[in-house]
């Protein structure tokens, strides 16, 4: 059973099934119809029982009027039925039979007896009942052969095992159309599991029309793979460019390290140059690599700690601006600060956030030097008034090693991660990051942290 196919496991179980069905209804059938057979057989018996104790109930009784009255006996005894009337002593007076006596062993009872006996191939039903009179006791016996209802029950018997076949038959081929039916969607889906692996992520299974479970299970392997496909997609730009953006530093510390091997060991301007250059490409490695892990690490946190502590957000704002304000001093820094909503992060996350934020707004900035940060009901905006970004290049700065300008990026010391990780930093404390720019104007980044239970409007 193991090594059939799906196919024939649902024609298996579908006629078996079926044909359970079919035999136990019939069965149920059969004795329902026997039972009712015998219960009128038994009322039939009853009432003729009935007649003869009526008819003797108004006469004196004795041995010799039952004999010179046996005409009555004939008189109402029917085909296959015998009917008998015993003495005290269980002797038979009286005998009525339109056939051969049925050998039924008599027996004298003292009240009313209902029996089913075997005689050969025939079933007889046996009714017995006391006769009484002052000066009489007997029994009456009524035996009826049940071979025209027995008849009755082996035709239907015949019936049922044709009609037994038949379903059989039906059900191997309803059995084969539903297993078609249900198979198909999956074999559509295994189909295109081939197809993928032969010729790409850009296959897809056809969605069944009917709105049921295959169609939902087509709609969800399409989602699937369409997710999958993204994420690959994804994944493939990202080696491409980390190798890109490797292969700049590492080709200046290659020629470097020529320069050296040729020059630098007696002339000790280019190795002081060669050694400052090389210095400044793995700072730039070393960056590029930390930050990688950076986004690695966040792809595998789906969820911060249930226990984060709530902080103060002006507090830190303040000690990250005062570190920028010190390492550059040519800009303007404008804190607009008008509560200490609490805030469920840790500390060092929202001083990287701030740091990636301020220090891409520096970056690209251009003669305006003015930086403006606005928090206020857990809501944080860092605005600058520099070079901005193209309006269809909004939707992607997020992505990344995504760049406006490479070449101006490279220039100005960026890769184009950090805004990758203040949104996966966002996504992780179930935040969002919303960009707007201006070419020329400037461009603000709000940080729309959620509500929590725990959080106080104000801090005293």
């Amino acid at each position: 059973m193991k090594n059939l196919k799906l196919k024939m496991k649902i024609v298996l179980w579908a006629t078996v099934l079926m044909i359970g069905l079919f035999v136990s209804y019939n069965i149920l059938q059969y004795f329902v119809m026997n039972s009712w057979m015998i219960h009128y057989e038994e009322q039939s018996i009853e009432k003729k029982m009935n007649t003869i104790q009526n008819y003797y109930s108004n006469q004196k009784l004795s041995v010799q009027f039952i004999k010179e009255n046996e005409s009555f006996i004939n008189s109402i005894n029917e085909k296959s039925e015998t009917i008998r009337i015993l003495d005290k002593e269980g002797k038979s007076i009286v005998a009525v039979s339109e056939e051969e006596l049925l050998h039924v062993p008599s027996q004298l009872v003292q009240s009313e007896q209902f029996e089913l006996v075997t005689s050969g191939d025939d079933r007889l039903l046996v009714y017995r009942e006391p006769l009484v009179d002052t000066n009489y006791v007997g029994t009456i016996e009524i035996v009826r052969n049940m071979e025209i209802f027995d008849g009755l029950l082996e035709q239907f018997s015949l019936v049922m095992f044709l009609t037994g076949i038949g379903a059989v038959f039906l059900s191997l081929v309803g059995a084969l159309f539903l297993s078609k039916q249900i198979v198909r969607p999956i074999q559509a889906i295994s189909h295109s599991l081939t197809r993928i692996k032969k010729f790409g992520l850009e296959e897809r299974v056809n969605v069944p029309p009917a709105q049921d479970q295959i169609s939902e299970l087509a709609i969800h392997f399409n989602e699937l793979m369409d997710q999958l496909e993204i994420s690959f997609n994804q994944q493939k730009q990202f080696v491409e460019d980390a190798s890109h953006e490797l292969r700049t530093p590492l080709s200046v510390l290659n020629g470097n390290l020529m320069m050296l091997n040729r020059w630098g060991k007696d002339d000790r301007e280019v190795l002081n140059k060669s050694l400052v250059s090389s210095l400044r490409e793995v700072d730039r490695m070393d960056k590029l690599v930390k930050d990688l892990l950076e986004l690695s690490r966040l792809d595998s946190e789906k969820t911060v700690d249930a226990t984060i502590p709530m902080i103060n957000p002006i507090n830190v704002i303040e000690k990250v601006v005062n570190d920028f304000e010190m390492t550059h001093p040519e800009f303007m820094f404008s804190l607009q600060l008008f509560d200490g909503t609490l805030l469920p992060m840790k500390e060092q996350h929202l001083e990287q956030l701030l740091t990636i934020l301020i220090d891409n707004a520096i970056k690209y900035s251009n003669d305006d030097k003015r930086v403006t940060i606005h928090y206020q009901h857990r809501e944080l905006t860092i605005q600058d008034f520099g070079i901005g970004i193209p309006k269809e290049d909004v939707p992607h700065v997020t992505d990344r090693f995504y760049r406006v300008e490479k070449s101006r990026n490279r220039k100005k010391g960026g890769y184009g991660i950090g805004l990758s990780i203040a949104l996966k930093l966002m996504e992780t404390y179930k935040g969002s990051l919303v960009i707007e720019s201006q070419l020329g104007k400037g461009t603000s980044v709000k940080l729309v942290f959620p509500k929590t239970k725990n959080t106080k409007n104000d801090v005293n």
